[in-house]
Order: structure tokens, then C-alpha cells, then sequence
């Protein structure tokens, strides 16, 4: 492409450009980068799952300024295939499909995330999840016999199916409470404002509110949706915490999670009733094939789980031989059980995380069926 007179109209360059200036203006733009992004996601996806579908620029509307914006890649697909091995229940199969709400970003200016030992809450609720599954389940106690007695546990659903089981879902690294970027101001380097933070939290969390509202405004749902939103970067990732004794530290990350605190209000009285802290991720690209098979290694076991138990965690309510790990032995309850069941006694709300595993019952990776294959020791960059 050049500017003379052998070249059609539509060819030709004005304003003094050059190839190699327009070359150079779209790999500062960004736009290749999302693009290999999209490209490398269809390959990694197709490892673990079938039915991918990978949407580039995907619209949602912003429930702020009702203006139609814009993510960059939405990925949606099944999580598992109908398996009549797996699946036992007579009930209707309860199937899963997973979206990931994705932003590409790079600079040539680290990111900083201030991080903390750990997240806001001592349960996350991450992924995100809309569905027919029940928030909580009411579990009775089944003894070995299979007798189901009046002493009951309310789970919620990500105890009662073992979702901390997975380094997914908890994963032992910080959590970050905000970010900024450094940029060099003449001699000295500053930290950006809130101003980076709000550019990359607030497209993904509101993509995800208009796909859920979208999910829910269609017919009733016959599958439970996992959303995970996420920011690809291809930018240095540095974390900085403080010890108990208030000496800063600077770590390399590949992977962050970063947690936003949202109002909660009560709709009847308009009062405040507290926070709801939601998360994305923070992946570096180099980073992003451990990351997805540390995903799907969370995401379709959990599937599996949830295609075994349809009646329990549709209705809410069935029985187990133990609350720790109750997936194991969970059972639907008895109909004649189920008649009279909410008239009995709950005097028990258990978290899983916190119950203490039975006599002979070992808590790790391996007999929970987790699949965990991350090193977790990133460089400090502390001099």
C-alpha cells in the first residue's frame, strides 16, 4: 500500500501515513491482542468442553447509563455431555453450561493490585451461578440403615456439592481489594486512581448483570449457568501486601482475584442491608492455559455433581450419612418424608469449610477428588 499513482483510489494513503505507521498505531490499539486472545481460548476450550461458542464484541446494556456497550469476548458452552453413566436419576437431567465475560488489556505499565491474605468473606460465591439449583439445601441425617432422622443441616449449595474443594474456586493466593497502574511522571513513578480499577471492574460486572438478567427474562431455565468474568492482560502483574508488623512486599503474580464490595438494598424499606461482594480474575496471557485447566477441572466435576443430584437441588431438601462432604451419600428424600418434612426441627446451620472431617477421613486433595496442579510460589520482588 502506497501513495502513487499505480494504486487504486481506495488504496491510497493521505496526510503523509505510511503502512508502517497504521502497522504500528493498531498493535498500540489493542485490537490484535483480543483477537489472539479469542483465538487461543477456542483451542484451550475445546481441550476440556464441546459446544464452544466464542463471540467477539458482545453487547450488553449498562444498567446505569442504559447505553449499549460493549466486552470483548463472550465464551459460552456446555460443561458436560449427557452421561448415562453419570447420570442415575430418574428425574429430568439438570444440565451446565459455563459463560466467561472477558476483557483483553495490555500496557506497557504494570498493574498493581493491594492485596490481602484473604478474601472478604470467608465463603466466596465465585463463580457466579443462575439457575434452577437452590441457593440452600435442607440435608436430614441417613443413617447407615437408611433411616432418616429430624436432625438436619441448611447447606448452601456450593458446601453441600464441595466447591472449596477445588483450587478454582479458593484458591490459596491473595486476594486483591483494588488496582492501579504505575506510570513514570518525569523522575518519580505514581500510582494511578480509582480510575483504573473502575475501567476494568465495572464492564465486566456489568456484562455479567445483563447476562444473567437476559438468562432470566427467557423461559424457565433447564440448566444451571456458571459466569466467570475475566481480565487477560498482557502487562506485568505485581501485588503488594503488608506483613503483620507493616513491612511492605512486592510479589509477581499471574493470576489475582479481585473482589468488589456492591450496596445491598432491602426493596420494601429501602434501607441498606449490607454489602454483596462480588470477584473477577486478573490473568496474565502467559498464564492463561494453567488457569483454564484449573477452570474446567473445577467446573465439570462440579457438573457432574450437580448431574447426579437433579431432585435434591431442584427441590431444595434430601438426605446424606454425613455433612461433611454430603454430596457423597446425598439421597432424594422419601415422598412420604418429604410430606412432613418442613414441619420438623432445624436446629443445625453448618458451613462446610468450617465442619471437621470424621474419624478416618483425611482432608486432602486427593480423596476429595479435587484436582489441584498449581505452584503457588511466585518471585518477590522486594529488594
Amino acid at each position: 500500500m502506497s501513495n502513487t499513482e499505480n494504486v487504486p483510489e481506495f488504496a491510497q494513503l493521505n496526510n503523509g501515513m505510511k503502512p508502517e505507521d497504521l502497522k504500528d498505531a493498531i498493535s498500540r490499539s489493542g485490537y490484535p491482542f483480543q483477537a489472539i486472545t479469542a483465538a487461543s481460548l477456542r483451542s484451550l476450550l475445546a481441550k476440556y468442553f464441546n459446544d464452544v461458542s466464542i463471540q467477539e464484541e458482545w453487547e450488553y446494556i449498562d444498567s446505569e447509563t442504559q447505553q449499549a456497550r460493549s466486552v470483548d469476548i463472550l465464551a459460552d458452552m456446555g460443561t458436560l455431555d449427557f452421561d448415562q453413566r453419570v447420570y442415575k436419576s430418574p428425574a429430568m437431567p439438570l444440565f451446565c453450561r459455563l459463560n466467561l465475560v472477558i476483557e483483553c488489556k495490555q500496557s506497557e505499565n504494570p498493574y498493581i493490585f493491594f492485596l490481602r491474605d484473604a478474601p472478604p468473606e470467608g465463603a466466596p460465591s465465585f463463580p457466579e451461578m443462575i439457575g434452577p439449583v437452590k441457593g440452600a439445601v435442607k440435608v436430614f441425617e441417613r443413617t447407615e440403615e437408611g433411616e432418616i432422622s429430624d436432625r438436619a443441616a441448611i447447606l448452601s449449595v456450593r458446601d453441600l456439592l464441595g466447591f472449596y474443594e477445588f483450587d478454582f474456586v479458593l484458591p490459596p493466593l491473595p486476594y486483591a481489594v483494588s488496582l492501579a497502574k504505575a506510570l513514570r511522571s518525569k523522575s518519580k513513578v505514581e500510582v494511578t486512581g480509582e480510575e483504573t480499577y473502575r475501567a476494568l471492574t465495572y464492564p465486566l460486572l456489568k456484562a455479567v448483570d445483563h447476562l444473567k438478567a437476559t438468562v432470566q427474562s427467557g423461559p424457565q431455565p433447564s440448566q444451571e449457568r456458571f459466569i466467570v468474568p475475566i481480565a487477560v492482560v498482557r502487562a506485568p502483574m505485581v501485588g503488594s501486601i503488608f506483613s503483620p508488623e507493616g513491612e511492605q512486599r512486592l510479589i509477581s503474580l499471574p493470576w489475582v482475584r479481585v473482589s468488589r464490595l456492591e450496596p445491598v438494598r432491602n426493596a420494601a424499606d429501602g434501607k441498606s442491608a449490607g454489602t454483596l461482594v462480588r470477584y473477577y480474575d486478573v490473568v496474565h496471557e502467559s498464564y492463561l492455559d494453567t488457569y483454564m485447566g484449573a477452570l474446567a477441572a473445577a467446573i465439570i466435576n462440579i457438573s457432574k455433581r450437580i448431574m447426579e443430584h437433579p431432585d435434591e437441588l431442584r427441590s431444595g431438601a434430601g438426605s446424606s450419612r454425613s455433612f461433611v462432604q454430603p454430596y457423597r451419600s446425598l439421597e432424594v428424600l422419601p415422598e412420604d418424608f418429604r410430606e412432613s418434612s418442613e414441619k420438623l426441627p432445624t436446629y443445625m446451620k453448618a458451613i462446610y469449610p468450617s465442619v471437621t472431617l470424621e474419624e478416618g477421613q483425611e482432608r486432602d486433595h486427593e480423596s476429595m477428588g479435587a484436582i489441584n496442579f498449581i505452584d503457588w510460589t511466585f518471585p518477590n520482588l522486594s529488594m
